[in-house]
């Protein structure tokens, strides 16, 4: 009988999906490679022309060459001169960041010249650097969009879509599509409601609630495995259905909650047309690397100063030499 109950859960899935397809609410994903890509290409074309002259002037001028076919991912969360807690920095030490990184000779790209590096449909500079943000805090229009113009940085931002103008200290959706106006921010997702831990056991205290299976508030039962994966696909669509309602597209971009993933999520972002994951794990990526594992560099927390941002990058590009492989599987408290 459990047996045939997953299965029935599951055909009623696929028939509101299909039904909503049919209903002309899910055409964006029928359409999914045109559209999500359409207006992620967050680089002017002229500065994205540029690459290539900047490189030959960087190697005229002797600026070091550190790596070649290869990104690094810096991650960040909020921006805001009241720092306070971990996922906290101030503008001033932002910018200070991207001076240091354009006077070392690193060259910020895009997320869809990340996307096109990791498909092998196109290059990258040397040296080159994507900024990211996560959550969605109201800082990164306030705060971190002006200094973004400044050193013209191209970033990519992973929105709680169901936090968006809910939640104080939240972007709201105006912001979101400004920042995407902008030319400059590709935004990304990072689940729709879904961003939060349950207590765990004595190895993981606490667990994300995307990668294990909660108690449901109406039964007080633990979910099924069958019901784990009808709520994240569910969120997931959701947060896309969302993301279509307000900007006008969905987006292939997706950061890892906590970083926490398992190859069971990995399936269910698939299905939901998230191509290009975002892990929290330290390392630099190249043209080998799988686009649901991108490696990503800590730079947002109020002890990472510019010199210690910079000797973790080149230890991170020293360190890549080595032969690694992914863990299937990565959950932290």
């Amino acid at each position: 009988m459990k047996g045939k109950g997953k299965g029935l859960r599951r055909d009623l899935l696929l028939l509101l999906i299909v039904g909503l397809i049919l209903g002309g609410i899910f055409m964006p994903f029928l359409h999914r490679p045109r559209i999500a890509h359409a207006r992620h290409d967050m680089v002017r074309k002229g500065y994205a022309a540029n690459y290539a002259v900047r490189v030959k002037e960087q190697q005229a001028a002797g600026r070091p060459v550190y790596y070649r076919d290869g990104v690094i991912v810096l991650m960040y969360h909020n921006i805001n001169p009241q720092a306070s807690g971990s996922g906290t920095i101030t503008p001033e030490r932002f910018k200070s960041e991207l001076v240091m990184l354009k006077q070392k000779g690193f060259n910020f790209i895009s997320a869809s010249q990340l996307a096109a590096f990791l498909d092998r449909r196109a290059d990258v500079p040397p040296n080159a650097i994507l900024l990211s943000f996560d959550d969605g805090y109201e800082g990164t229009y306030q705060y971190a969009l002006p200094v973004l113009r400044e050193e013209h940085a191209p970033a990519v931002l992973f929105i709680i879509e169901g936090f968006m103008g809910t939640r104080q200290g939240m972007l709201t959706w105006p912001q979101v599509e400004s920042l995407e106006k902008s030319g400059l921010v590709a935004i990304g997702g990072h689940t729709f409601d879904q961003h939060y831990r349950i207590p765990g056991n004595r190895k993981v205290p606490l667990i994300p609630a995307t990668v294990t299976q909660i108690t449901r508030p109406e039964t007080g039962k633990k979910e099924t495995a069958a019901e784990y994966e009808d709520r994240m696909l569910s969120d997931s669509i959701q947060a896309q259905y969302v993301l279509y309602s307000k900007l006008g597209h969905t987006t292939p971009y997706f950061a890892y909650p906590y970083g926490a993933y398992t190859p069971q999520l990995v399936k269910i972002l698939h299905s939901a047309g998230y191509r290009y994951l975002f892990t929290v794990i330290r390392g630099m990526n190249t043209r080998e690397q799988d686009p649901a594992h991108i490696y990503r560099i800590n730079a947002g927390s109020p002890w990472v100063s510019p010199g210690r941002l910079y000797a973790t990058i080149r230890y991170t590009v020293l360190e890549s030499k080595i032969p690694h492989h992914m863990p299937a599987t990565w959950i932290r408290s």
